[in-house]
């Protein structure tokens, strides 16, 4: 402060007026000095006083911006000089208030308080600086976990109450996933996909616990279980990588019966000590549906009693289902081989060769009737096949052929007698070294009639005797090969015999004359397998539905002339015909019955001649049965079967 020297002047009286000199000096120097209202300027001044009275009073007013106008008395008997005045800045008393919770007040840097507040007041100083502008005051509102808040105080306001809100403490997230595209949900609010960043994301604080508030970050993608993180402001973590992990489960898998074998995906499970196979499977999305992986199972038992069908299971998410359970079929069939003839019309006519296909046996030789089962008759070595059978009129043999080939053009067979009961031995009837078939007995049983290329390369009828006579006799001569002869009873001794013409692509029915050289063509339409009836008044044959390949059975007179559809069933194949001993009744094959899989296989049958439209079942083991011959009593029919895995003949009571 500079030092004023007041002079004290000595004071002069006029008449009754008196007179004072005093100095006078502000603080701050350049505030305005005005005595008795008119400005004298910025101090120090010296003033000269006149008092007319004791009464009389001076007014000293000190201003400036920024401070509180101070004002000062003056009389005669007033003694300081100089005189000094120094302002006081502005005051104002202002309240301050903090939500949502107390905290810690600042002014300018400086603390206002202890302890966290809600609300406080306090009495401020204002003024301002050298270029006359109003100072403010910072108030700052500091709580931890939260966002501090500062509010600006100035003179020029026009309130006293100044509110601090304290705001959650936000940050950046930067959500990422692998793999990307995921639903990023904050607090179950969709946000958008991965990659994902949000931008100043607050965490509120629960003010009861002064905790922050618990938040969840859920990623959903289909096809992936939604993946929930708890998130919090964690030091100001930002960065969010998450994997999606595909679904998964533990899959066992049993079977019935117990110890099968099962494979996933080729790859064999491990097993437990019960015998359950066991996996950890994975199933991610496929695609952007988000449907799940499957995976393909297959059990498979086999022992050295019995093999089971495999069986495929599709394992799937099935909502997290564990436990699986496979019941296996058990292989009741087995493929058996048949070689059989083949006729064939090429260029140069009707070829014979050999024909190999594959059949489907029963394991089962059962019928699963209640009117029982078949007796097998024969038991030849394995893998013998066995062609067509005839049974002798008296009922005590059986006549059949044994095929077999060595290569693509060999074909040969032996024609082989048994006992019709199948005791005893074989008694072969040819050598083996040519192609010798389809054989049946003459009327009275001393022969029997087949077909044979011993004579060249086509097949004519021959006789050989059954009661030692020796040497083979040739009954049809010519370029027609010749099948399925039968000659009927005497005295007529007619030869019924199917023929391939080599200029005609159907085959013909023929009869002749025995010991003579002239041939009937029998009817207008195709045949196959001619059987003259017991009586000799009737033939049955087959014949074959061009439109669906199936054969359908025919009467016609012994004679031959416009045959009768028996059957009539253009959509099943019927065939194998034979007469019973009375000419009653008739034994064939067809497919139209169904085994326990509802396959159609070929079984024997019989119909009444009379009402051939109720046929009866016979043989229904679902193995290939055919070639039946009736017993001459007409109580039992044998037959071709390949039950139990073999070519074999049996023989069933017929009702």
């Amino acid at each position: 402060m500079r030092c004023l020297f007041v002079v004290l002047l000595p004071m002069l009286l006029v008449g009754c007026v008196q007179k004072k000199f005093l100095t006078i000096t502000a603080q701050p120097t350049d505030a305005m000095i005005a005595i008795d209202g008119v400005e004298r300027g910025p101090g120090p001044i010296t003033e000269r006083f006149l008092f007319k009275g004791r009464d009389d009073t001076h007014t000293v007013t000190v201003s400036r911006l920024g401070y509180k106008d101070q004002e000062l008395s003056v009389t005669r008997d007033f003694d300081r000089n100089p005189i000094e005045v120094e302002l006081r800045p502005r005051t104002r008393r202002v309240t301050f208030t903090v939500s949502p919770a107390p905290a810690m007040l600042t002014l300018d840097g400086k603390p206002l308080s202890k302890e966290p507040v809600s609300s406080l007041s306090r009495e401020l100083e204002f003024t301002v600086d050298a270029q006359d502008r109003w100072i403010p005051h910072k108030a700052t509102a500091q709580r931890p976990n939260y966002q501090p808040d500062d509010v600006i105080v100035s003179w020029l306001d026009n309130k006293t109450t100044y509110p601090l809100k304290l705001e959650p403490l936000t940050k950046n997230l930067v959500v990422t996933s692998e793999p990307s595209g995921a639903i990023v949900h904050i607090n179950d609010q969709e946000v958008g996909p991965t990659p994902q960043t949000i931008e100043d994301h607050p965490f509120p604080i629960d003010p009861e616990t002064d905790e922050f508030v618990p938040q969840k970050l859920t990623l959903k993608m289909p096809g992936y279980p939604d993946v929930q993180t708890p998130i919090s402001w964690e030091e100001g973590k930002a960065e969010y990588p998450i994997d999606l992990a595909a679904l998964q489960k533990e899959v066992r898998i049993v079977s019935d019966p117990p110890g099968a074998t099962v494979t996933v995906e080729g790859k064999p499970l491990e097993k437990t000590s019960d015998g359950a196979s066991v996996a950890r499977l994975q199933f991610p999305p496929i695609n952007e549906k988000g449907e799940l992986r499957t995976y393909k199972a297959t059990a498979v038992l086999k022992n050295a009693n019995s093999e089971w069908e495999p069986k495929d299971l599709v394992i799937a998410w099935d909502e997290g289902k564990s436990d699986y359970a496979v019941k296996l079929k058990e292989i009741i069939t087995r493929p058996v081989p048949l070689l059989s003839i083949d006729f064939t019309r090429g260029p140069e006519g009707w070829d014979v060769g050999p024909k190999r296909t594959m059949t489907l046996a029963m394991k089962d030789v059962l019928e699963g009737t209640k009117r029982g089962g078949a007796t097998q008759i024969t038991k030849l070595q394995p893998g013998t096949i066995i062609d067509t059978l005839a049974i002798s009129p008296d009922g005590q043999s059986l006549v059949f052929t044994i095929l077999f080939s060595r290569d693509a053009n060999d074909l040969r067979s032996q024609i082989v007698v048994i006992r019709a009961d199948g005791s005893g031995g074989q008694e072969f009837f040819s050598d083996g070294k040519s192609l010798d078939i389809m054989p049946s007995y003459t009327g009275g049983g001393e022969e029997i009639v087949y077909s044979s290329n011993r004579a060249g390369k086509r097949l004519s009828v021959w006789s050989m005797s059954t009661i030692g006579q020796a040497g083979f006799t040739q009954l049809t001569q010519g370029d027609t090969n010749d099948l399925w002869p039968m000659i009927d009873v005497d005295p007529k001794q007619r030869l019924y015999y199917q023929a391939l013409v080599d200029t005609r692509p159907d085959p013909r029915l023929y009869m002749t004359q025995r010991g003579t050289t002239i041939r009937k063509d029998l009817t207008h339409i195709s045949g196959t397998q001619p059987r003259v009836s017991p009586k000799a008044d009737a033939v049955i044959f087959c014949s074959m539905n061009e439109k669906t390949g199936k054969r359908d059975l025919y009467r016609m007179p012994d004679a031959g002339g416009a045959p009768l559809n028996l059957t009539n069933t253009p959509d099943i194949d019927e065939f194998d015909p034979t007469w019973s001993r009375d000419g009653g009744r008739i034994a064939f094959v067809s497919d139209r019955g169904q085994d326990e899989e509802k396959r159609q296989n070929y079984d024997i049958w019989t119909l009444n001649v009379d009402r051939p439209q109720q046929p009866v079942q016979i043989t229904t083991n679902g193995s290939h049965d055919d070639c039946p011959a009736w017993d001459p009593g007409g109580q039992s029919v044998y037959f071709r079967s390949n039950r139990g895995g073999e070519w074999a003949i049996w023989k069933i009571d017929v009702p």
